[in-house]
């Protein structure tokens, strides 16, 4: 490594982590190298390069100060640099307009960041060469950077040789304007799963489902996708149902939908566990309830919760960090009370021994059954947190988590306790009631996956049917697959070309994996004469426990081998059941439109809001996921969403300003 040297031998072995990090601490410095003792202990020297003399301790308490100080005192570095002067970059305007843009896009800064007195300031502080901008100015450098890429996506999306899935919501914002916002998935060329904002438009009313669906196929034509489109997510509202109905029956004129937009609706399956729990919640146990109650006692008063972490202390209980507030409107809210009640259970009770005004004290039963419904709610928790992640999984990965989630209700069926037998019972008929729209399209989804197939799909529907209804609901999902292929397979679509795989699948499942512990794998004929679908699925399947295994990869390499099939799983995996990701989009818009800023023209809204999407994904700044860590332990009914990015530290604007202006020397060093 030039300008440094370094021992030609190790005397010490390789190095420790220690080690390792006094080697990081010696070579901040540029102009020394770092080299061994050998008095047998672990020290580092950093010995000057040039004079050859200065020798000081690299070590971590020590820092580098020292070093620094000797480059201003030693006359051979002097000299060197005055042979060697530092490049100094020329400073370009337009260079820094594009990056303060590009700055205001990521962070979501107000426009008028540019005409800030101090900010301006400091600025010309570090360069004198800067010119500044008004608000105008820095407007029309966005607009440039979203028109650039809106015409790059254009190219992309009338290019990729598979169908485009979509995902819609609406939302109003604080000022009461409505925007509809439109997202596309597709596996692109090659081969990595795509999400896109495509618009976030002013949406006027009324909002009737006419009137979405004429919206809707404007936006859809505006992107030339009419003959591309595969399925729609959207939330079960009845203005969506029509509009769905609609769009479904139109967009037949404009090309052919998969076996006549069967598959199309996709009905958006975390809103759907949300129902199904809200359901179940509404016929809740007293036991619950006095948690609740518990908890708003303690959390109404300070000289209570005093004595609540008293009591945290007295009973030696591990609980850590705080009891949470019920929030009605949000089941899973009920479930982290529950988890942190149960987690306290000891110091409650001791609580409740203490406080002789406190009436909700639970008896050993009560508490079993709190364990319960914890317990119960545990795995819809964790489903509906793997459905809700605008970094969605495959389509593969869902149909186990949805039989799980059957399995246990029917097990919850036979409890005991009648107030959970009748809980179950409202959250049963709200599952079947939706459980029919994705059974097929889910298994699809499965037999695609080369570790399941056929013989998984027969395994899972075992736990749950009679027999005779099992080999009904097999040849149903192969009847549906089978008719897929030859829609794929008449199509005069080219074969998908593939040049390089970068894509990163989730492959998070929070199932109950015990349900399918006899799962082992292997062949199941499924009847029929051989072709191509039935020599797929009654090949061997790929073993489970390859942790890297992506199935995206896998069906890039077996494009040649299976094209038909190939271009059918490009389509169906890509299939957002949730529109969890058009609900991102609405938090990116709450960052971009609040009441601090909410004259920004609804055209500028969008621009910002699908730039930001296009450029950096669904953004989760470092500062802001802080913030919503902080959050988590406030009721929810006092927090204000929409307004929470403006609490970001102000210090967050200076180390952006350092990192834009490339032409600053300090110390001697290029920034």
């Amino acid at each position: 490594m030039e300008n440094f040297y370094e021992p030609d031998f190790d005397p010490y072995g390789p190095p420790l982590q220690e080690e390792q990090q006094l080697e990081n601490v010696g070579s901040t410095t540029p102009s020394f190298s770092t080299v061994k003792g050998k008095d047998g202990k672990l020290v580092r020297y950093a010995t000057c390069i040039h004079c050859h003399v200065a020798k000081y301790k690299a070590d971590l308490k020590y820092g580098t100060s020292n070093a620094k100080k000797h480059l201003d005192l030693c006359d051979a570095y002097q000299a060197y640099l005055a042979a060697n002067p530092l490049p100094t970059p020329e400073f370009d305007q337009k260079v820094f307009c594009r990056m303060f843009a590009d700055a205001i896009m990521y962070h979501s800064y107000p426009l008028s960041i540019v005409e800030h007195v101090k900010l301006r300031e400091m600025l010309t502080y570090l360069n004198s060469k800067v010119r500044h901008i008004t608000r105008n100015t820095i407007l029309k450098y966005c607009l440039l950077e979203h028109k650039r890429l809106k015409s790059m996506l254009h190219e992309i999306l009338v290019d990729v040789n598979s169908r485009i899935c979509f995902t819609c919501d609406c939302w109003s914002v604080c000022t009461s304007r409505g925007f509809l916002t439109l997202t596309a998935h597709f596996i692109d060329n090659n081969w990595n799963l795509k999400s896109r904002i495509l618009n976030f438009r002013y949406f006027p009313p009324p909002h009737r489902g006419i009137d979405i669906y004429l919206f809707m196929v404007g936006l859809i034509k505006e992107w030339n996708l009419e003959g591309k489109a595969f399925s729609m997510t959207c939330d079960n509202v009845g203005s969506m149902d029509v509009m769905v109905a609609r769009l479904k029956s139109d967009l037949q004129t404009f090309g052919t939908l998969p076996l006549g937009g069967r598959f199309f609706h996709v009905r958006c399956c975390a809103h759907i566990l949300n129902l199904i729990v809200q359901s179940g919640m509404k016929v809740i146990d007293a036991s619950i309830l006095k948690v609740c109650e518990t908890v708003n006692y303690i959390a109404g008063s300070d000289n209570r919760l005093v004595l609540f972490e008293k009591c945290v202390v007295d009973s030696k209980s591990n609980f850590v960090g705080k009891l949470l507030i019920d929030c009605a409107t949000r089941w899973n809210s009920t479930y982290q009370m529950l988890k942190r009640a149960l987690e306290a259970k000891d110091a409650l009770n001791l609580f409740a021994i203490i406080d002789t005004s406190f009436d909700f004290g639970l008896s050993a039963d009560e508490w079993n059954v709190v364990d319960f419904v914890c317990k119960f709610l545990e795995p819809f928790y964790n489903i509906t947190v793997m459905f809700s992640g605008s970094d969605y999984s495959t389509a593969n990965l869902y149909f186990r988590n949805i039989v799980a989630i059957e399995k246990l209700l029917v097990v919850a069926h036979t409890h005991t306790v009648a107030s959970i037998q009748s809980m179950t019972t409202v959250m049963m008929e709200k599952f079947e009631k939706y459980w029919s729209d994705y059974s097929v399209l889910l298994a699809i989804a499965v037999l695609l996956d080369p570790r399941y197939k056929m013989h998984f799909v027969k395994i899972a529907l075992g736990k749950l049917c009679v027999h005779a209804e099992v080999e009904v609901k097999v040849q149903e999902i192969y009847n549906a697959f089978v008719e897929l292929y030859k829609f794929y397979d008449q199509s005069t679509s080219s074969s998908s070309t593939v040049t390089s795989l970068q894509c990163s699948t989730s492959t998070t499942d929070y199932s109950m994996s015990s349900m399918f512990e006899d799962f082992e794998g292997g062949d199941m004929s499924v009847g029929g004469a051989e072709s191509s679908v039935d020599s797929y699925l009654n090949s061997p399947l790929v073993p489970r426990n390859t942790e890297s295994f992506n199935i995206l990869e896998f069906w890039k390499s077996q494009a040649s081998r299976f094209p038909v099939i190939s271009r059918m799983a490009k389509d169906v995996l890509a299939v957002p059941i949730t529109s969890v990701a058009s609900e991102s989009s609405i938090s990116m818009g709450g960052r971009v439109l609040t009441k601090y800023r909410s004259a920004l023209r609804t055209d500028n809204v969008e621009a910002f809001v699908t730039t930001q999407n296009w450029l950096y994904g669904y953004l989760k700044d470092d500062e802001v996921q802080e913030c919503f860590e902080v959050m988590k332990e406030v009721q929810p009914d006092d927090i204000d969403f929409d307004s929470l990015p403006m609490c970001l530290p102000v210090k967050l604007t200076f180390y952006w300003i350092y990192a834009t202006l490339v032409a600053v020397t300090i110390d001697g060093l290029i920034l």
